[in-house]
């Protein structure tokens, strides 16, 4: 079940950064935490060379997100 909730939410994360043409997701990684789960989206710029790492944490205790 995890697997599919993985799967779930990297397809999200596509979906949404599909839509802005200025964007492109190179990565996402998913890490499960004791309260949650940590998301890192590597975005790059279109056109250009240089990745951003954003880092997100979904707590499921405060059901709230935050940047690390």
């Amino acid at each position: 079940q995890l697997q599919d909730t993985t799967n779930a939410i990297i397809a999200e994360v596509q979906r949404v950064a599909g839509g802005d043409p200025r964007i492109f997701v190179s990565n996402v990684e998913i890490f499960p935490q004791q309260n949650g789960l940590l998301i890192q989206i590597e975005i790059q710029f279109v056109p250009g060379q240089t990745a951003q790492l954003l880092s997100v944490f979904f707590d499921q205790q405060t059901r709230s997100a935050s940047y690390v």
